[in-house]
């Protein structure tokens, strides 16, 4: 397989992480960063032995990539997907993917005018654990699936006094928990209920809570907050559950299971599992998770990818909704 090259927009934490990631396989490799901040894009080049370093988006298109990898802000991603597409760049956008929905379906309109392919990138799909949990549960190892729990939060907003992505903690906190959700249950959803509060600082929302039904009346809850730190998720079924919560995985299932990652031995039991101890196994399937070799693969046609921008769209509707339920008062209807 050729490999591919790849350019990064935004070189702060995110773009760095692109870098150390494609540094598990050969499927593609970075070749060039660029960020608008004088000198930032240089000092990540630099840094990690790149060659090409620009403050220009334009420059970055023209240097010869495969396809670009948008990790900086939100209010760039709609230019910037335009312009790569007006010269057939695919482009792989971080999580969360837009600042709102229709920013987001007119990106879906315009690589489809061009024909070129947008993927959506979810660290948790990345995950070997997180892709053995959704074999399990295809498998029906916890029964039927009953509800849902996610926490996300980020105190960016007690550490720097202000907010990314304007004042709306759902699309910068609980969009990669859709994902995620959506992806291990293979459900839409049908209604949302949401709200917000101001409790630190007048002018953001620093936290927000919803309640999201799926078909099937399969009950999700999502909490936000920009005063803590906070990423966990939970999953429960009639015969067991997962709760991931930092290092920890806490497991149980009606039945044995033998998994790529780990085993689950006794049907019933409680099995606690710290991810220092799973290491191993996860560092042999990490370049076959990792999405930006994955992206790389589904451009040359020899691999799925876990979020195109078609379902990406799908989930973000349920992030918009719980944005407008939280802002009218009521419960939004999804079809």
């Amino acid at each position: 397989m050729i490999t591919l090259r790849v350019g990064v927009s935004g070189a702060g934490p995110r773009g760095l992480g692109v870098i150390q990631d494609v540094g598990w396989h050969t499927a593609c490799d970075v070749v060039a960063v660029h960020d608008d901040v004088p000198g930032t894009a240089k000092r990540l080049a630099d840094g990690s032995q790149l060659g090409y370093a620009t403050e220009s988006f334009e420059k970055l298109l023209a240097y010869g990539i495969d396809f670009v990898v948008l990790t900086g802000p939100l209010e760039d991603r709609l230019a910037q997907v335009k312009l790569a597409s007006e010269q057939s760049v695919p482009c792989l956008v971080h999580a969360p993917v837009a600042p709102d929905l229709k920013t987001l379906q007119e990106m879906h309109a315009i690589c489809t005018e061009h024909d070129v392919r947008l993927g959506v990138f979810v660290r948790g799909q990345a995950d070997p654990v997180v892709e053995q949990l959704r074999r399990m549960i295809a498998a029906d190892w916890l029964g039927g699936v009953v509800c849902v729990q996610s926490i996300t939060g980020d105190d960016e907003l007690l550490r720097t006094g202000s907010v990314t992505h304007g004042g709306d903690p759902f699309v910068a906190l609980a969009s990669e928990h859709v994902h995620i959700t959506s992806w291990l249950t293979s459900r839409q959803a049908t209604s949302v209920t949401a709200q917000t509060m101001r409790s630190f600082a007048p002018n953001f929302d620093d936290g927000g809570a919803a309640t999201v039904v799926l078909r099937g009346n399969l009950p999700c809850t999502y909490i936000t907050s920009r005063l803590t730190r906070a990423n966990a998720f939970a999953i429960h079924g009639t015969d067991g559950g997962v709760r991931i919560a930092g290092d920890r995985i806490w497991l149980t299932g009606q039945r044995p299971f033998q998994g790529h990652v780990f085993d689950y031995e006794t049907p019933g039991i409680e099995q606690v599992l710290s991810r220092r101890d799973l290491q191993n196994a996860i560092s042999a399937h990490r370049a076959a998770s990792e999405l930006h070799g994955r992206f790389a693969r589904w451009l040359e046609d020899t691999d799925d990818y876990p979020c195109p921008i078609e379902q990406a769209i799908i989930d973000f509707e349920t992030v918009d909704a719980m944005t407008r339920a939280a802002r009218e008062g009521r419960t939004i209807e999804l079809a």
